[in-house]
């Protein structure tokens, strides 16, 4: 085929630099990708303007890193991408980068709250607004500390979880480039949802912290699943009733005292039928799913090699074959649940409530324990 022409190398390589600024607002002269583990340590600085933090469990897990250390540059879809594509997906990354940023910024620690308990009309109008801008669903949890990533802290022991769908059509194409674009508009509609819900309960007094929607300060599969919105397949993605697997998860950090928590989840028969089914294990095209979850130590499981999913993660546009091959996902939780007649040989897989300790100082030492976790 023969090399580029120079002009259109160079248009590649402009096209190639728009698009990382797009991605990390920073372009990188060494050739170098846009790495997502960066912009997200960026963000996580904020935190310094906290003098009180929670803080996460001794046993809690670190952030699953983004970034492939195992996969060179050339291989990796981001940088291969057609200019077509990188034009087609500015409209979305754009957008989700400046509002993850708007996120970040409001934990410059400068709000002070002048309340704490919500009352029903309050929380109406709030649910109203979610779903009126994008929200499949909405629900609330008092954050515990195992779910705080290790070396990382929250303002509030509170938090609203709500989540976004993802188009079946798209998703179903996985691994593809259309899927990718569908998970990063799944990701800028959480964070506008984020932003847009924290401003609001700003303006009535209450202390509100949105999460950054990709990546973030906990692990959002499991606040959802103690919320009661759904339960966590074999996969290691939530599953509810409306979407399946194809959808997105953010947080809002609050110091609302009064949420209507709930404290039973009707979802857990969902693991029962994974038990059986095991599609996601079967068809991961580089065994990266674990036949059945294993304990990981912090009370929750672990259902991934995550450095064998990364890497092809980083190879073919951000995989998403567990999520589109999930029954839950293709047929619907409802039709699922109709045909299931049980499975009491099933592991039964549940995760704790733990207790949430008080906030208190980061100091030296903390950092010091949190860099030897």
């Amino acid at each position: 085929m023969g090399l580029p022409k120079k002009g259109n190398r160079q248009k590649m390589t402009f096209m190639t630099r728009i698009f990382q600024k797009a991605m990390t607002g920073r372009t990188t002269a060494n050739g170098g990708g846009p790495s997502l583990d960066t912009m997200l340590a960026t963000f996580d600085k904020e935190l310094d303007n906290f003098p009180t933090l929670m803080q996460p469990a001794p046993e809690s897990k670190p952030r699953t890193p983004f970034d492939s250390k195992n996969v060179p540059r050339e291989k990796m879809s981001m940088a291969n991408m057609t200019p077509k594509q990188m034009l087609s997906a500015l409209p979305v990354m754009l957008p989700l980068m400046m509002q993850m940023r708007r996120c970040s910024k409001l934990y410059d620690g400068t709000f002070q709250p002048t309340r704490a308990e919500a009352d029903a009309a309050f929380m109406a109008e709030l649910e109203s607004m979610a779903r009126a801008a994008g929200a499949a669903d909405i629900a609330y949890v008092k954050v515990p500390n195992n779910a705080i990533f290790r070396d990382k802290g929250v303002p509030c022991q509170y938090a609203v979880i709500f989540t976004v769908e993802m188009d079946k059509e798209n998703m179903s194409s996985a691994p593809s480039y259309d899927a990718f674009k569908e998970v990063a508009t799944g990701y800028k509609n959480l964070a506008v949802i984020g932003n847009k819900l924290a401003r609001f309960m700003r303006s009535n007094g209450f202390a509100a912290y949105p999460g950054t929607a990709l990546g973030g300060l906990t692990d959002y599969v499991y606040l959802a699943e103690l919320a009661g919105l759904g339960a966590i397949g074999y996969h290691g993605l939530l599953i509810t009733p409306d979407e399946g697997a194809r959808l997105r998860i953010n947080t809002i950090y609050t110091n609302i005292t009064n949420l209507p928590i709930e404290t039973e989840n009707e979802h857990l028969w969902v693991r029962d039928f994974c038990a059986m089914c095991k599609k996601c294990v079967r068809q991961c095209p580089v065994d990266a799913i674990f036949d059945q979850p294993r304990p990981r130590g912090d009370g929750g499981m672990q259902s991934i090699d995550h450095g064998a999913c990364r890497d092809y993660f980083n190879q073919n546009f951000g995989c998403a074959v567990c999520l589109a091959v999930c029954p839950f996902s293709q047929v619907g939780y409802d039709a699922v649940h109709e045909r299931f007649k049980g499975n009491p040989s099933a592991p039964q897989f549940r995760i704790p409530r733990y207790g949430i300790e008080a906030a208190r100082p980061i100091d030296d030492r903390d950092a010091e324990l949190a860099g030897h976790g």
